[in-house]
């Protein structure tokens, strides 16, 4: 796990010490993703220099360092992430005549590109965000892995392409605007996030999950989808036993690879059915005595999942902590929430994630979760609303506007058309028409269409952005089963009957979990892992407080200010419901830290 950053100047038009001093700048702004080494690299004529900060989990030896060079020289390679079928990959390219100088999975992604080229991602299981430069050719590549676990941005001004781990780092490169489109503002304020391909930016773009990103040294320019998650429909009658006994073998496999490190791992654990799910087989199959975490809220006992979530580590005998978020926390470190969030994010469990990495990281370097669980097994209560009702009516597009409208509440769409007359207009071209097929596609069922949804916008946009900002301001890798390729095609071919049977979420999921845990502890609803409604009662105060420092912040800022009456409206609809308000609170705050960023090397 690691930071990358780096400048392709075409014509190498800037000094290769200017290049240089600000890749060193970015890598500085995001140190805590790489706290243990820092490795630069300009190629002999100047056209490309890499940056990288590394987090030691596998070879911890500075052989491992980056970037990294092919045997041969030609290739170089700045990557963060994990490969956790490395070793088969390498006993692969062994066969092949392949001799490896180190024991680490970036030779293995290097040697991998040299033999295989594009179509070693389609080989890849694991989370990864790379750049690629063959110093023959001079092309760079840049790539993201399928779910986009790992975060790539970009921004391109003429012949001069820029690329970093997180997006405010880029805010060094001179002379980039920081303009905010109306169509990033229209996604945050409906969303809680900014949908890629855009960010809050107008000058940055991020790159998709699956994708990748060829830079020819001519100036030409393509990029391509390696990776689609689709499903596959109703197909022949299932076999309910064979369909188990395959995705539990295919977790336990997962779970195996994601625990293969040369420092200690430990568990996220909630009362969830993803987690329990994982630590049990960490447990009981691979007899590991991992340590496991949970979070909790100060007076918020009718919703609080530390209690469950205990038990369940006492049953499968492992040591448990919890981390219970206080008020001092809420008016302490998750007042200038912002300035961690790096690009807004109003996901109200960004806070516990946060403080329960911090926990972790004082004892691991390595937590695995159940991130991903819900959208590929049907684990939303949404899923089993009026949604489906929607979908008989037949217009796609009003079904596309009622599930973001109303299965992931945020503001009105009354107030959000009163801030933004074309709001409605702007959400059709931007969202529903990316969606409206997932709508038309009658072979699917509601809850099949929601799964597809979710995994394509609230899934990366929102999930893995959260989980891996706040674990990464902790310098905390965190690794995720369900996103293993076998994984992704189980939930592909998932049997209608195993997602929501019986009025249960995650069916499946809980059918193998009822192999590890009494049926108390498999069967309860889910509960969110945000902050919880009890929590925003009992802080009452200190979330006043926040609001009010926010109001202040978002008052003065130059995209709601010159909107004159939208900011009224905006702020008063904040107040509506906790999604809203919190995402009105985590955008106050990330406004505020923006002021504080200034640009490096403003004189080039």
């Amino acid at each position: 796990m690691c930071g990358i950053a780096g400048i392709l100047d075409r014509f190498a038009r800037w000094p290769a010490g200017a290049k240089a001093e600000v890749v060193r700048e970015m890598c500085r702004r995001m140190r805590h993703r790489g706290p243990d080494a820092e490795g630069h690299w300009t190629s002999p004529e100047g056209r490309l220099t890499l940056g990288h900060l590394r987090l030691s989990i596998i070879d911890l030896d500075a052989r491992s360092h980056q970037p990294m060079h092919d045997p041969a020289g030609r290739y170089v390679v700045a990557y963060n992430g994990e490969l956790y079928n490395y070793l088969e990959l390498r006993a692969e390219l062994e066969a092949e005549g392949v001799v490896f100088h180190t024991t680490s999975d970036t030779e293995v992604l290097l040697q991998a590109w040299a033999r295989w080229g594009h179509a070693c991602f389609e080989r890849f299981d694991g989370m990864f965000a790379l750049a690629m430069y063959d110093r023959e050719s001079g092309e760079l590549v840049l790539a993201r892995d399928r779910t986009g676990e790992k975060p790539l941005y970009v921004a391109r001004s003429g012949d001069v392409i820029a690329f970093c781990s997180e997006l405010k780092p880029l805010l060094a490169l001179p002379g980039l605007s920081r303009d905010v489109s109306d169509d990033a503002l229209a996604d945050y304020f409906s969303l809680r996030y900014v949908h890629a391909p855009r960010t809050i930016f107008s000058g940055i773009t991020q790159l998709q999950p699956g994708t990748w990103q060829h830079f020819a040294a001519d100036g030409r320019f393509s990029e391509r989808s390696y990776f689609a998650f689709d499903l596959a429909g109703p197909g022949e009658p299932f076999n309910e036993a064979r369909y188990l006994e395959g995705l539990h073998a295919e977790l336990k496999q997962a779970v195996r690879t994601r625990m293969l490190a040369d420092v200690p791992v430990g568990a996220f654990l909630s009362s969830g059915v993803d987690s329990s799910l994982v630590c049990s087989i960490a447990a009981k199959d691979l007899g590991s005595d991992i340590r496991s975490f949970g979070a909790g809220f100060a007076g918020s006992d009718e919703d609080n999942e530390t209690d469950t979530a205990r038990e369940i580590a006492r049953h499968l005998g492992l040591p448990f902590e919890q981390y219970i978020v206080s008020e001092e926390d809420l008016l302490g470190a998750a007042s200038a929430f912002g300035a961690r969030l790096d690009e807004p994010n109003g996901d109200r469990s960004c806070v516990p994630t946060y403080f329960l990495s911090g926990l972790v990281r004082r004892h691991v370097t390595v937590a695995i979760s159940g991130d991903g669980g819900d959208e590929l097994f049907g684990g939303y209560t949404r899923y089993l609303g009026r949604y489906a009702w929607d979908r008989r009516v037949g217009e796609e597009l009003q079904c596309a506007r009622s599930y973001f409208q109303g299965g992931l509440p945020m503001f009105s769409w009354p107030s959000l058309a009163h801030a933004f007359p074309d709001f409605a207009q702007r959400f059709d071209a931007r969202i529903g028409s990316r969606f409206v097929g997932a709508f038309a596609r009658k072979e699917l069922d509601a809850v099949e269409t929601l799964r597809l949804v979710d995994f394509h916008s609230y899934l990366p946009g929102s999930v893995l952005a959260k989980v891996d900002r706040m674990a990464m301001r902790h310098s905390l890798e965190v690794r995720t089963p369900f996103f293993s390729p076998g994984m992704l095609e189980l939930s592909a071919f998932l049997p209608r009957p195993l997602a929501t049977g019986g009025g249960l979420q995650k069916l499946a999921l809980r059918k193998v979990l009822a192999r590890y845990l009494p049926d108390h502890l498999v069967r309860p609803a889910k509960q969110g892992f945000g902050m919880p409604a009890s929590f925003f009662r009992t802080q009452a105060a200190a979330f006043s407080r926040l609001a009010e420092r926010a109001d202040e912040a978002l008052a003065a800022w130059a995209p709601l200010e010159e909107r004159g009456e939208a900011f009224a409206v905006l702020r008063q609809a904040a107040r509506d419901n906790m999604n809203s308000y919190w995402a009105w609170i985590a955008l106050g705050q990330w406004v505020e830290s923006i002021d504080g960023v200034t640009a490096a090397a403003a004189g080039l």
